[in-house]
C-alpha cells in the first residue's frame, strides 16, 4: 500500500502514453541524391507492395497496440533508390516496435519485392553462460 502514491501515478502515464501517436523519425541532415521524401515519391509497385495502412512520413502513427483514433501501426520512414535497386524502411508499431527494411530490384521495367533470406536482419542474441 505504501508504494500506491508511486506506481499509480506511473501506470496512468504509461497508460495514456500507448495510445499517442510516436514523434516523427528523425530527419537527415541533408537530403542525398536518391533519398525519398514521400509516400507519393515512390514507384507504384512499390506502394503496392507496402500497402493502403502505411502513413506518410511525419504522419499520424500508432507507436503502441492502441489507436485512439484509428491510426495506422505503420508508418513510411524512409527510402533509397539507385537505378535498378530501391530500400523503402516502415516504422512497426505495436508490442514489438521496430523498422522493416524492404528491399526491392527493377527486373523488366518493374520493381519486384525480394524478400529477406531466412535469418537476414534478424538480431540474435548470444545465450547466457
Amino acid at each position: 500500500m505504501r508504494y500506491r502514491t508511486t506506481i499509480m501515478p506511473l501506470i496512468f502515464a504509461i497508460v495514456a502514453a500507448a495510445g499517442l501517436p510516436a514523434a516523427s523519425a528523425q530527419q537527415a541532415a541533408a537530403p542525398q541524391p536518391g533519398d525519398i521524401a514521400s509516400l507519393a515519391d515512390l514507384p507504384s509497385d512499390i506502394r503496392l507492395v507496402i500497402g493502403p495502412d502505411v502513413s506518410d512520413r511525419g504522419g499520424p502513427f500508432a507507436a503502441g497496440c492502441v489507436s485512439s483514433n484509428g491510426e495506422p501501426h505503420s508508418r513510411f520512414a524512409s527510402a533509397r533508390m539507385n537505378a535498378d535497386t530501391a530500400q523503402v524502411t516502415i516504422e512497426r508499431g505495436g508490442i514489438a516496435h521496430y523498422f522493416d527494411t524492404l528491399d526491392f530490384r527493377q527486373v523488366n521495367g518493374r520493381w519486384v519485392h525480394v524478400p529477406k533470406q531466412p535469418g537476414q536482419g534478424m538480431l540474435v542474441q548470444a545465450p547466457d553462460k
